[in-house]
């Protein structure tokens, strides 16, 4: 993946010539949008995750999951709002029904929560796909002690030019030019989808 200082040295005379802070802020901005604007593959990733009395806690790390196992079965995820709809089963009890996630909302600490519905054994794997979450880009060549701990110099987004292309976006549609704006981003939202699929086969 593109570091800041590398993305420094080949966009800012384009971006924001002379000024890291305006640099970095555009930067992360765009590594922000590009990660929720679609499902490419650098957006999500497999992985086991652990459960405390029926409950999931995803990592900081990640938003959300976008599809689970329960061993080897995979499973249905429903919505925050599936346990309040009107005519709908209402509250699920851990461990009653058939084999689900529950989407729980953000706890206190800001980490998304699932129930998981039906028989769940200690033992149990859970595996999923998770949607990453944004991350907090910081420049070494700015000097900044109020960080979180997990800032890094690394982007998610791994494509210099979609990020590029979104800077230059982000620049006209914050000068009310709506028209450069969209077309800025459909180019770099076009350049990631056509690279997905020519990497899919």
């Amino acid at each position: 993946m593109p570091t800041v200082t590398f993305l420094k040295e080949r966009l800012q005379a384009q971006i924001a010539p002379s000024n890291d802070y305006e640099f970095l802020r555009l930067l992360t901005e765009a590594d922000m949008r590009l990660l929720e604007y679609g499902r490419w593959r650098w957006t999500r990733k497999s992985t086991t995750i652990s459960h405390t009395d029926g409950i999931i806690t995803l990592p900081s790390a990640y938003s959300s999951i976008l599809g689970a196992r329960v061993g080897k079965e995979p499973v249905d995820i429903r919505a925050e709002e599936f346990e309040y709809v009107p005519g709908g089963v209402g509250e699920v009890d851990l461990g009653v029904g058939s084999s689900r996630l529950i989407d729980q909302g953000v706890n206190d600490d800001g980490e998304r929560q699932y129930k998981v519905t039906g028989h769940l054994d200690d033992t149990d794997i859970i595996s999923a796909l998770v949607m990453y979450a944004p991350v907090t880009l910081t420049d070494p060549d700015i000097p900044d002690s109020s960080l979180p701990d997990d800032a890094t110099t690394t982007t998610l987004c791994p494509d210099a030019t979609a990020l590029k292309l979104m800077m230059l976006g982000i620049i006209f549609e914050e000068a009310a030019d709506l028209g450069n704006a969209r077309s800025y981003i459909s180019d770099a939202l076009k350049g990631l989808d056509n690279k997905e699929q020519n990497q899919r086969g």
